[in-house]
Formats: C-alpha cells, sequence, structure tokens
C-alpha cells in the first residue's frame, strides 16, 4: 500500500512538471489519448450523426466524444507558404465542408438575441469546465498584456462580445470588427451605460478600423482568417509605433502539417455542419510566419491553469 502511494505521488510530481517544459518536450512527452481514426470524410457521417444526438443531452458529452476522433491527414506540398499548398488546403475545407468555396458568409452563427442577451456563450453551455476557462483566458490575457484604462484596443472577430465587454468595463478605448450581423446585433444590445464599445461589421482583411491603436487582439478568431499572412501584413497599418498584437487562445501547436485545416472531432464538426474555417498552426510555422511579416513573437502560457491561458504578443520588427 506505502509502496502504490508513493508511486501516485511521483506520478503526480511527473505530471505538474510536464506542464512547465517548453512547448516541443511537451508534445513528445504528455501521454496521449487514444484516437479513433477516420481514413476519409466520407466515412466521417456516423460521427457527425453521433455527435448531434449528444449535442442535444449534453456539451460536455459531445465534446468527450469528438476529442477521441481525428481525420487522416492527406498529404500536402512540401513549401507552406507556396500557392499549390495553399490550393491544397482550400480542396480540403471544400471536402470537410461540402461547399463548393469557402466565403466569409459562411462565418455565421445562429442564435435568439434575447435568450443571448439573457444568458449568452459560454454560460449557455452548462459546462463548468468550459466556463471557468474562459473566464480565465480573458484574466490572462488583461494581465498578460498588462492592459490599463484609456489603452486603444481593437479585437478582430470578437465573436459574442466578452473579452470586448471586458476591456470596456476596464476603461479602455474599444473597437471591435466582426463579419457577422448576428453578433454586431449582440454587442451593440449589449454594451452596459457607460462602456460604449465602437463596432464595425465587416471582414478583418478589408475592414479599415484605424490605424493608431495601442492592441490589436485576436481571442480564437485568427483561425478563422482566410490569408493569415495578408492579414499579418495588414496589422502594420492598424497599432501605432511600439504597439502589440495578441493571439490569444488560438490553436497553435501539434499539427499534422504546418498550417491548415484542424482535423480534429470538434474543428470537423463545426466545419461540416456551419461551414467555419477552423485552421490551425504549428508553433514553428506560425513563428516563421510572423517573422516573414515583419514581426517579433514572444508567447506567454500557464498550462498550470488552463490551456486557454496561452498567448503569442507580436511585436514590430
Amino acid at each position: 500500500m506505502h509502496l502504490t502511494s508513493s508511486l501516485r505521488r511521483l506520478r503526480s510530481v511527473y505530471e505538474k512538471g510536464l506542464l512547465f517544459l517548453p512547448d516541443e518536450l511537451y508534445d513528445r512527452l504528455t501521454p496521449k489519448r487514444e484516437l479513433t481514426t477516420i481514413n476519409s470524410v466520407a466515412d466521417l457521417d456516423w460521427v457527425f450523426d453521433r455527435a448531434a444526438t449528444l449535442f442535444e443531452r449534453s456539451e460536455d458529452e459531445a465534446r468527450l466524444f469528438l476529442d477521441g476522433i481525428q481525420l487522416a491527414a492527406p498529404p500536402m506540398p512540401d513549401d507552406p507558404f507556396s500557392n499549390a499548398y495553399k490550393n491544397a488546403q482550400w480542396k480540403l475545407y471544400e471536402q470537410v465542408s461540402g461547399k463548393e468555396r469557402y466565403g466569409v458568409e459562411n462565418e455565421h452563427s445562429d442564435f435568439d438575441l434575447g435568450i443571448a442577451l439573457r444568458r449568452p456563450f459560454p454560460y449557455s453551455t452548462g459546462s463548468s469546465g468550459l466556463i471557468g476557462d474562459q473566464l480565465i483566458a480573458y484574466g490572462f490575457i488583461i494581465k498578460t498584456l498588462g492592459i490599463k484604462p484609456g489603452d486603444r484596443v481593437v479585437e478582430f472577430g470578437a465573436g459574442w462580445g466578452n473579452l470586448s465587454q471586458q476591456l470596456a468595463l476596464l476603461g479602455c478605448d474599444v473597437t471591435v470588427v466582426e463579419i457577422d450581423p448576428s453578433f454586431v446585433k449582440l454587442i451593440e444590445a449589449s454594451c452596459r451605460a457607460g462602456s460604449p464599445i465602437r463596432v464595425l461589421q465587416g471582414d478583418m482583411l478589408t475592414c479599415d478600423p484605424g490605424n493608431d491603436y495601442d492592441i490589436a487582439i485576436f481571442f480564437e478568431s485568427f483561425h478563422h482568417c482566410s490569408d493569415h499572412l495578408d492579414m499579418l501584413r495588414r496589422l502594420h497599418n492598424v497599432i501605432r509605433p511600439g504597439g502589440r498584437v495578441a493571439f490569444a487562445s488560438e490553436p497553435i501547436g501539434a499539427l499534422s502539417y504546418p498550417w491548415g485545416l484542424r482535423l480534429d472531432g470538434l474543428s470537423l464538426w463545426s466545419t461540416r455542419k456551419y461551414g467555419w474555417l477552423e485552421l490551425g498552426f504549428t508553433r514553428d510555422y506560425f513563428f516563421e510566419a510572423l517573422r516573414k511579416t515583419g514581426w517579433t513573437p514572444q508567447r506567454a502560457r500557464s498550462r498550470t491553469i488552463s490551456p486557454m491561458a496561452d498567448i503569442i504578443i507580436a511585436t514590430q520588427g
């Protein structure tokens, strides 16, 4: 019994120690969950049918099921910065989504405005884990960036607007760029008295929010950008000299190829059901893309509190 207890303590120390390792070592040493690999898009239908049934019953059950699914990665061209590579990824998106092409109109969410005002995401999921992670992420962003009253902040792809509302309550001058008219209405309707948010409806790649922001933030949104290299170049015209760009809680980590459509169950579900673009990036590729477009990246994360406590901060030069 004593030996068993000691082994458990050692295992606990080992698992906690893994959280502090560099990304590459962490990914290599962390035990991976056994996944069911689907070999072709055509074989995914049973996965989506099962997920739909589970979502009706429980958000947590559905996510747990989808976490155990992956699609086998197709071969990709060698150069991730080439047009051939980009075209191969768009072909994969069309196969998974069932759509002839991607358009920003696909980035749409259906919800009842009245219900969303009373109980927005993540509270609507009823998942304590998901709610907790989201709240931790807002705090981690504000604390890590040292955001203070008076800072001019633009958030691209604000979605439900939860982070922007926290920044407005802090006393920041907040602008939101959001493509989905439903989210635009929600953010405008939910702004608290005395904490206004300037809301611009448009594509992050073409909407011009101005050029003198202290901070530009992408929170779980950059991976929806249809041309991430062009977006990175555009950001030089958005922030003031000495300003920063933050990529928070983005899917940057282990991936079967340098960048492209994520092939985990939840991402596949989102792409198939809604047509959303669910990209992912390896850390090496993302950092190289930042440097190629004139940015110097630095990563701050804390796996000990939440997987969403993760920010890449880019400065000019």
